[in-house]
């Protein structure tokens, strides 16, 4: 996955990025601000000393790392609400309105993933961090 950064900070050969975060509507949409009021987020990687502060680089990440990160987060919440839904639809047999309580049954177990992908996130972030490279400098 290819960004865009910013040198913020230089300290020995080790640089502060800024990276601004990119949603689906693009840079500049004049009827979305989420894009232009977003910050970005800071990240450190090593540098070549030919890069300064106040340059704009491109950066990669690791495809197979964020691939995962993204299966769990999209994935794994999906798995869960559909297995809570069928498991309560069928437990609850001939009950009435069942639809309705596997639905909310289905949007509470959310709030469960929710918390299993934070408790996912910590520990896999303490393991194995996302690693950035600096691909080349751009101006």
């Amino acid at each position: 996955m290819e960004q865009v950064g910013k040198i913020e900070r230089i300290n020995g050969n080790t640089a502060t990025i800024l990276v601004k975060r990119v949603t689906a509507c693009g840079d500049s949409c004049a009827h979305c601000s989420a894009a232009c009021k977003q910050p970005g987020i800071q990240v450190e990687t090593l540098v070549s000393p030919d890069i300064h502060v106040g340059d704009y680089v491109e950066i990669t990440t690791e495809n197979e790392v964020m691939f995962k990160h993204i299966l769990m987060l999209y994935g794994m919440p999906l798995l869960i609400v559909l297995a809570t839904i069928f498991a309560v639809y069928f437990m609850l047999g001939n009950t009435p309105n069942k639809d309705i309580i596997s639905a909310f049954a289905g949007l509470s177990s959310l709030i469960v993933s929710h918390f299993i992908l934070k408790k996912y996130d910590k520990k896999e972030m303490t393991n194995r961090p996302i690693k950035y490279n600096v691909e080349k400098k751009l101006n």
